[in-house]
């Protein structure tokens, strides 16, 4: 049995709730999957909090990718040159069975919808209803060129100039939809063959004196992208059907009428990859210094740039690109307002495209001993300026796109990455000692330090799948609380009117004195800091042979909870970053002129669209404020754990 509070779980969790207030969703369960625990017992008193056992996976889901890589290179010396040069080749294959909801998705509203057994269900998969049939099955072949110059300029100057050439070659390409076309003028089989990318390199190392060394470089680099982004699009379209209020919904089966919408439907795209689509890369810019004091100590500093030059962004064309969707809203405080397409009955299509936003700044100092009885130590600090412009924390196009926390989610710009560790201390501490006297039983203790500041969050709104605020995607994809709140003037402000029952003053305490009648900034607070200690205990035993080395080991992490349950307890920060504390409504301004704050009607479905056709034509009215803890004990980083083993080195 498990608890959580979740909004969308989208690692292979069944369970999810977090829809609204009495709303409960189950997928793709099994007699047994519900341990222990009757479905009327899965709701709790607060609202997105559920109790349950799941161990299914929601969808059809299995992955495998296979790598062929071949590299050759050859060396040449020409005086003071030495020029490297070489060729490497990649076969990649890539397997992707991840139908959405292929399993049924039912959604009860409240208790009584499951006293009921009344559900809204939805279900997703190729005509032939096995989800084997919609399975993503692909490839690539990538060839790389490179060669580099290093130039010994001086007996303590090294320059090495570099440049490396990648292509993409690929003859499969997603299903081309005549339909997506002439509806979005846009192509679904856009592939990455003829993809390329010019990377060139600098760096230098100059040896200032006998103690100083100076390092430094500068370069495009690409590499380490999760190809499952790009998989999305060559999904084998399926279909996508839903039923309403449907009686004597069972979560182990299909209803009938969604099998049969299914095989008779007209397969579609939802994610397609933009033809202006550019391999990710990054312009970085390094430099480092070291020196060496007479008396052993040994200082470093490094500073690390990078820059963007082409990033994953996810874009929801149905929002942006359809009649019916157009035109967009305007909020009170000047965010546009999308089309809700759950309301409008519009299927969603992801477009995988790119930003060129977004820097990187981060600066570490280190000290480092090592004294002749035996101790040794390194400190270190490190402050991290870190941006994004989307998460990109979701295997799925269409929840890559709704996880995107911004003010204009089809336009984000860059702002603080939640990933971000802003500060962070770091002491590692060391002693060996034969204390047997033998000289091969050393005894070697490790004592590993960190303290780190929080985790970055922001405030923002809560809100379900009956009330979205800004807009919501189609096909049951439920909103995450990841619009940033608008943070009221402290007096008069034009834009919020409040509900009797909201308590403004606590609102305006919990929010700080900061600056207001502005959008909060995503992730621009941070949690409480966090301190880890991890030891090692090593002891070499000897043996005959010199050749054999036997080290017994242990390992405790997080040793400070060892010693009392009161330390080495780790708290995160809101989860996803996502501080969600106000409930709002928007309503129209005549409405609240002619009848009142508490009497206006909330605008749901598509109608904040279509009735805020100007900042001033709809306010925000707050109804309630959650003071939530915004640390949240991680309970698998705030026990200890101790390891035993031993090591064997011929």
């Amino acid at each position: 049995t498990f608890r959580a509070n979740l909004k969308e779980f989208e690692r292979g969790q069944i369970c999810r709730a977090g829809l609204g207030v009495g709303q409960f969703e189950i997928e793709n369960l099994d007699q047994d999957d519900v341990i222990g625990t009757p479905l009327e017992g899965l709701l709790t008193d607060d609202p997105g909090d559920i109790i349950g056992g799941c161990d299914r996976f929601r969808h059809a889901n299995e992955y495998n990718d296979e790598r062929l890589q071949l590299r050759a290179k050859a060396d040449y010396f020409i005086g003071d040159h030495v020029i490297t040069g070489g060729v490497e080749y990649e076969d990649f294959s890539l397997f992707n069975l991840f139908v959405q909801s292929s399993l049924g998705r039912f959604i009860y509203d409240g208790t009584d919808g499951i006293a009921a057994n009344t559900a809204d269900v939805s279900y997703q998969n190729a005509t032939s209803n096995n989800a084997n049939d919609a399975a993503a099955s692909w490839g690539y072949n990538k060839w790389s060129l490179f060669i580099q110059d290093s130039i010994q300029l001086s007996p303590t100057f090294e320059l090495q100039l570099g440049l490396r050439y990648e292509t993409f070659s690929q003859s499969d390409s997603p299903v081309y939809s005549q339909e997506i076309f002439d509806t979005y003028g846009v192509r679904s089989d856009a592939n990455l063959d003829g993809k390329d990318l010019i990377l060139p390199r600098l760096s230098f190392r100059w040896d200032v004196d006998d103690r100083t060394t100076l390092t430094g470089g500068f370069g495009r680099f690409s590499g380490g992208n999760p190809q499952v982004w790009v998989s999305n699009a060559f999904q084998t379209p399926a279909v996508f059907a839903s039923v309403n209020d449907f009686v004597g919904a069972d979560p182990t089966v299909i209803p009938p009428v969604l099998l049969n919408q299914v095989a008779a439907g007209t397969p579609l795209p939802i994610d397609v990859i933009s033809e202006d689509f550019e391999i990710p890369s990054d312009w970085k810019a390094s430099l480092r210094v070291e020196r060496e004091f007479l008396d052993g100590y040994i200082a470093s500093a490094q500073y690390l740039y990078t820059q963007v030059e082409d990033g994953f962004l996810w874009r929801n064309l149905a929002q942006t690109s359809l009649n019916d969707s157009l035109p967009t809203g305007v909020a009170p405080d000047g965010r546009p307002i999308y089309a809700d397409l759950q309301d409008l009955g519009v299927d969603n299509l992801t477009q995988l495209g790119n930003f060129s936003d977004g820097r990187n700044h981060v600066l570490a100092v280190g000290l480092a001993k090592r004294y002749d009885f035996g101790l040794n130590f390194n400190v270190s600090y490190a402050y991290q300026d870190v941006e994004a412009v989307t998460e990109g924390t979701s295997s799925r196009g269409i929840s890559n796109w709704r996880g995107i926390a911004a003010i204009d989610r089809n336009n984000p710009a860059a702002r603080t990455s939640p990933f971000q560790v802003e500060h962070a201390f770091k002491l590692n501490l060391g002693y060996e000692k034969d204390f047997f006297g033998t000289g091969n039983s050393f005894t070697r203790i490790d004592l590993f330090l960190q303290r780190l500041s929080g985790d970055a969050y922001g405030n923002t709104f809560n809100v379900n799948s009956g009330n979205a605020l800004f807009g919501r995607a189609g096909q049951f994809e439920n909103p995450f609380d990841n619009n940033p709140l608008y943070i009221p003037a402290r007096t008069g402000d034009p834009n919020v009117v409040y509900a009797s029952g909201f308590d403004t003053n606590a609102f305006l305490n919990y929010v700080g004195a900061g600056d207001t009648g502005r959008i909060e900034d995503m992730y621009s607070r941070s949690s409480g800091w966090n301190t880890l200690a991890d030891l090692r205990i090593q002891q070499q035993i000897p043996l005959f042979s010199d050749r054999v080395s036997v080290k017994l080991y242990m390992n405790i992490d997080n040793v400070l909870n060892l010693l009392n349950s009161d330390w080495g307890v780790f708290n995160n920060g809101p989860g996803f970053g996502q501080n969600a504390i106000v409930t709002a409504d928007l309503v129209s301004a005549a409405d609240v002129a002619a009848n009142g704050v508490d009497a206006a009607t909330a605008l749901t479905g598509d109608d904040p669209r279509t009735t805020c056709i100007t900042a001033g034509s709809c306010l925000y009215r707050y109804n309630f404020f959650s003071d939530r803890n915004i640390d949240n004990i991680s309970a698998p980083r705030s026990v200890y754990r101790i390891r035993f083993g031993f090591k064997v080195d011929f």
